[in-house]
């Protein structure tokens, strides 16, 4: 591949502030072609001009990526949520990396926290401390907890993939729904194909209270709802994700172990937040592994062997904690 075209997929769910901000952050990055995909058609100041306007009513992140990845018409597809924004050397930085690797079919990369208003600042969020995505040439293949947990940076926004490639892997990603930044991840390991992690900051990425946290400015019965429905999404699409691993590389392989592990672990929040049974749900994210994945899910599991209640009001104080920013 010779220098790529980058078509900019721009998803939006309900929320309509950031939109144009982010369109704007595209073309300024040198986008070959924008496509908005959203659920609402009210007319907005600054998507005028050259835009796909498409409209997805489903609320999965997956059936909005596969809206957008049909419809672009670029090289590569690089994705964008509305409150996000690119920064202005993305795209020549994707049009220098893609033809020096032959055959790479996913990047992902670092981002920079901003608040609200734009200004930039510093995250205290376990999905945002703690990884190396430097490590990732030296990566072990076959160690798929290493990559997902201490070197792959995440985020949609910080997501591309090239187009040809992700086509095939469409009515996978309708099925699974949520959580689609880990779903290309699993895709491209799947595959057995090249795969490209920069330590390189080419999104913004905005913390805010209608995004990320699900503490913040809620009361606890607020969060406890949010919560739990934000746990059953990611434990289906997890579950989705292990169904497919599974087929495609065995139940004991590394992919399938650990992606069955964080489904048991967003099963047993969805059941401590909703009352479905919490003990024993915790004693199987216990014993399953699910809430070994991480130690604060382990700390609630344990905790809610005993009570319940406790367990979710503790909970509720861990998160307003988690998202911090300076």
């Amino acid at each position: 591949m010779g220098s790529p075209t980058v078509s900019a997929v721009i998803l939006a769910h309900d929320r309509r502030g950031f939109l144009a901000d982010a369109v704007a952050s595209a073309r300024a990055a040198g986008a070959d072609e924008i496509v908005v995909v959203r659920n609402f058609s009210d007319p907005i100041s600054g998507l005028e001009g050259p835009i796909r306007d498409l409209r997805c009513d489903v609320p999965e992140t997956g059936a909005k990526h596969a809206v957008g990845v049909s419809a672009a018409t670029g090289d590569l597809v690089a994705f964008l949520d509305d409150d996000d924004l690119w920064e202005p050397s993305k795209v020549a930085r994707l049009r220098a990396v893609w033809p020096a690797t032959p055959g790479l079919v996913y990047l992902n990369h670092t981002q920079r926290p901003i608040d609200a208003q734009g200004r930039p600042g510093t995250a205290h969020h376990p999905e945002l401390a703690g990884r190396e995505p430097g490590r990732f040439p030296s990566w072990d293949r076959s160690d798929f907890p290493d990559l997902a947990d201490r070197i792959w940076p995440g985020n949609g926004s910080s997501t591309v993939v090239r187009r040809d490639w992700a086509l095939s892997w469409l009515p996978s990603l309708r099925e699974v729904g949520w959580s689609a930044d880990t779903f290309w991840l699993v895709a491209a390991v799947l595959d057995g194909r090249p795969m490209a992690i920069l330590d390189e900051p080419l999104t913004r990425l905005r913390l805010h209270d209608l995004n990320m946290s699900h503490a913040r400015s809620v009361t606890p019965e607020e969060f406890r709802a949010r919560h739990r429905q934000q746990s059953e999404r990611f434990a289906r699409a997890f579950e989705g994700l292990a169904r497919l691993a599974a087929t495609r590389v065995g139940p004991d392989a590394s992919i399938a172990r650990y992606l069955t592990e964080r489904a048991v672990g967003f099963r047993f929040f969805a059941d401590l937040e909703s009352g479905t049974h919490p003990r024993r749900s915790a004693a199987h994210a216990i014993a399953r592994g699910g809430a070994g994945r991480d130690p604060g899910a382990a700390r609630t599991a344990w905790v809610a062997l005993g009570s319940p209640a406790l367990a979710r009001r503790l909970l509720y104080r861990s998160h307003r904690r988690r998202w911090g920013l300076t």
